[in-house]
């Protein structure tokens, strides 16, 4: 199964200019998923597909325009409760605290986030998911696990999730994906064996 994982949509294109300006910039690179998705099966996002919250029902128009089924979780710049409102359960689904079972793939996502090393709610899901996963399992996040490439900041060292961290070690998924920090798009790192990675702006197609 070839699957389109992508995050942070909302970015610029520089350092100088973290987050798009309009939403027209953000339309623009949301295009550019569609077109990649041309070669995948499923797409799946971590999180801060709008613009602050602005041009999210556009990009989700956009996204369903390519037939192709899409798992998705809100960012720190999102509601969870108007995202789900914009996901038609079918062809795009929110999966925040939700696992789903596609091809002997188990999917599971947990929105929001990305400031904390520590996530109660989380640590509970996270045990309770245990049970319910049959085959392989990919888990995403929002906010990247702590101490790895994922999640290292220039000048500022790791400021990830030490409850996703945790998590990874005891559900050992085949892949984890994460996003929040644009700085480290596209870097992969793996614990205990399973791959991890922040697919970026822009989408990495992966063979699970």
């Amino acid at each position: 199964m070839k699957v389109l994982f992508f995050t942070d949509v909302h970015s610029g294109d520089s350092s100088d200019d973290y987050y798009v300006t309009d939403i027209n910039e953000l339309e623009e690179k949301v295009d550019v998923i569609v077109e990649k998705s041309k070669d995948c099966e499923v797409m799946v996002c971590c999180g801060d597909l709008s613009f602050f919250g602005s041009g999210l029902e556009e990009a989700i128009k956009m996204i369903k325009k390519s037939g192709k089924k899409l798992l998705i979780i809100h960012g720190n710049h999102e509601s969870s409760s108007e995202l789900k409102k914009l996901c038609d359960g079918k062809q795009v689904i929110f999966l925040h605290k939700k696992c789903l079972t596609i091809d002997g793939v188990t999917f599971a996502g947990y929105g929001g986030g990305g400031f904390d090393e520590e996530d109660k709610q989380f640590d509970t899901w996270a045990k309770e998911l245990k049970s319910k996963v049959k085959g392989k399992l990919v888990l995403f996040t929002h906010a990247p696990p702590y101490k790895t490439k994922l999640d290292e900041l220039p000048l500022l060292g790791h400021r990830g999730s030490k409850s996703v961290r945790n998590a990874i070690k005891i559900l050992k998924p085949k892949l984890f994906a994460s996003g929040h920090f644009h700085e480290t798009f596209l870097e992969k790192d793996s614990i205990d064996g399973s791959e991890l990675i922040n697919p970026g702006d822009s989408g990495t197609i992966i063979n699970i």
